[in-house]
Formats: structure tokens, C-alpha cells, sequence
């Protein structure tokens, strides 16, 4: 396991940092978040991040793919949920260990809230936004991700069942 680059894609709410940070803790491996390093990479606070426009926010998320993709292996970083959207870096979640995050919509719906990096959109009708993304982004997700993790209520379980994916594939390999 110890080449792996995993990077944990799906929608915002999904648990891209929780999930990530149980999982780091577990393995030993660094956890590189989305929202904090693209803030401290781009020199901007995470309010001046939330007050971009979408295609600007999707722009930096894109680059902040290909940045973390350039640190060694082992590690763990989440995604924004944009990236699925750009063929460019859908080429670079191939070349890692994608893990799709999936939550049935209600429950989306339920975590997304409606402020803070990425949901700029959703300040109007959040829930138009958040079921009209689940509906296009869910079949590429699932198309590009090497496990897709159908996500319960207790982040401690679905950490695990991760793990053991992870550890089959090493077996496995």
C-alpha cells in the first residue's frame, strides 16, 4: 500500500475530510484537504475563497489536483467536487486510487449546508443545485472512481470498510 496516491472524490457533504482524516490516522499516511490547502496555496483566506465565482473556485480546485498529485506516495487528499467535471483531471483521478464517497441525494441534502468554498451556487435553491449535480456527477463518479463506498451513518464504519478495501487490493496486487 505503500505507492498509493487515494484521493476521495463525491459530492460536498459527502464526509471527503472526516473520512480522510480517519483513514490517515489509521494508516500513518498524510491527509492533504481540499479546502484548507487550496486557501493557503492561492494565499486566500477561506472567505475570500467562498466569494469567487464558480468557474474561478472550479479553476484553482482543477490546479490544486494536479499540485497534490505531484507529492509521493502514500498519502490522502480530498477532492472538490468539481474535478469530475474537467476531462483533465479525470485523467489524473484514474491515475490514482479514486474512492467515491456516495450518499443517497436525501442525505446530501440534509449535509451540504449552504455556505462555505464551493457552495456558491447554492445560496438561491440549494436543493435544485445539489440534486441537479447528484444527477450528472453521480454516474462519473462512479465511472472513474476503483471503489465506490456506499456511505452508512457512522463515519467510523465506512473509515473501515475503506481500509479493508485498501489492504484487499494490496493482497490482491
Amino acid at each position: 500500500m505503500s505507492a498509493q496516491k487515494v484521493i476521495l472524490i463525491g459530492p460536498m457533504g459527502a464526509g471527503k475530510t472526516t473520512l480522510g482524516t480517519l483513514i490517515s490516522a489509521e494508516l500513518g499516511w498524510p491527509y492533504f484537504d481540499n479546502d484548507g490547502e487550496l486557501a493557503s496555496l492561492n494565499d486566500l483566506t477561506v472567505e475570500q475563497l467562498s466569494a469567487l465565482s464558480v468557474p474561478e473556485l472550479h479553476a484553482l480546485e482543477g490546479e490544486y489536483l494536479q499540485h497534490v498529485m505531484q507529492r509521493p506516495a502514500p498519502f490522502i487528499a480530498g477532492a472538490a467536487a468539481s474535478v469530475i467535471d474537467y476531462p483533465e483531471s479525470v485523467k489524473l483521478l484514474r491515475e490514482a486510487t479514486s474512492i467515491y464517497l456516495r450518499l443517497p441525494l436525501e442525505k446530501l441534502l440534509e449535509r451540504a449546508g449552504s455556505t462555505g468554498i464551493g457552495r456558491q451556487a447554492l445560496a438561491e435553491n440549494a436543493q435544485a443545485v445539489i440534486t441537479e449535480r447528484f444527477m450528472r456527477r453521480d454516474p462519473h463518479y462512479r465511472e472513474v472512481a476503483s471503489y465506490t463506498c456506499e456511505l452508512g451513518d457512522d463515519p467510523q464504519i465506512d473509515a473501515a470498510k475503506i481500509i479493508e478495501w485498501l489492504k484487499l487490493q494490496t493482497q490482491i496486487g
